[in-house]
């Protein structure tokens, strides 16, 4: 389930920015002291240069996702609260939230559920509440993890959709430029599909993977700084059927991720009392 939940994630973010030839007009009863003339197409490539420099970043991400699975009868909840710092290069990331999981079992109420790990190109700790325990994963599960996350480099997935630049309206406020979507489609089924395939066969461990994807509904909102040109909000809501190898379920997610302090985090450190006793899986 933490599997799907990875893979879901990394689809609904990794969706960039669109680009056209239009200027953003105001919001609709909002008074903006300073118009820009910029075309979506001009801050297009100007949000694409600053991704290719980000060096870090700190996010939060709430989630809630709901998944119908009728081959074994069951309907889940899930709802996450993340906090996450990310440093690019050399690859480090520190998280820590909490998850909550409803319909696992009917006896069973939702419980949240405190988790944290540390993330860098050779090294993957996760904090097991139940258990009060640090865990060091294998080195073979990093690989995965390495490759999974290469599919979400910001100034590749920007350029994934330019395609789609026309669905996308352009606003402005006194601080954002104002991206909006609300689609629905084979259009869009296909540039989703596309990317999240590509995370589940790195995911899959080399077993190939049939999956058959459909988008009901996708609504995105997102904001850019109009100063720095850096992504600092992106909600997305999405009403989708996926069929994998044979089994069936529907997702509705809305996913809200706020970013701030962009450049701003020099290292991340695993702290030595989480190395000296973490247990290897």
């Amino acid at each position: 389930m933490k599997k799907w939940t990875t893979i879901l994630a990394v689809a609904a973010l990794s969706l960039g920015l669109a680009a056209c030839d239009e200027k953003a007009a105001p919001v609709e009863n909002t008074e903006v002291a300073k118009k820009s003339d910029l075309t979506l197409q001009q801050v297009y490539e100007k949000s694409i240069a600053v991704s290719e420099e980000l060096k870090s970043v700190q996010a939060v991400v709430d989630m809630k996702q709901k998944m119908h699975m009728p081959d074994q009868g069951m309907d889940l909840d899930v709802s996450s609260s993340m906090d996450m710092e990310y440093v690019i290069e050399p690859l480090q990331i520190h998280q820590k939230g909490t998850t909550s999981m409803n319909g696992i079992a009917e006896d069973l109420p939702a419980e949240a559920m405190n988790m944290e790990s540390y993330i860098t190109k050779d090294a993957f700790y996760m904090y097991e509440e139940s258990t009060g325990q640090w865990m060091k994963f294998p080195q073979e599960m990093m690989g995965q993890l390495m490759d999974s996350m290469g599919q979400t480099d910001p100034s590749e997935q920007l350029k994934q959709i330019e395609d789609y630049l026309d669905d996308f309206t352009f606003k402005q406020d006194n601080e954002n430029y104002i991206l909006t979507l609300s689609a629905s489609g084979e259009k869009f089924t296909d540039l989703v599909k596309a990317q999240v395939d590509e995370v589940l066969q790195t995911i899959g461990e080399g077993e190939e993977i049939q999956m058959d994807f459909v988008i009901n509904s996708v609504n995105y909102l997102i904001h850019i700084d109009k100063e720095t040109f850096q992504t600092n909000k992106v909600d997305v809501l999405m009403d989708m059927d996926m069929e994998v190898n044979g089994e069936k379920m529907s997702i509705k997610q809305d996913i809200k991720s706020d970013f701030s302090k962009f450049n701003e985090v020099k290292e991340i450190v695993i702290p030595q009392e989480v190395i000296d006793n973490a247990i290897e899986i």
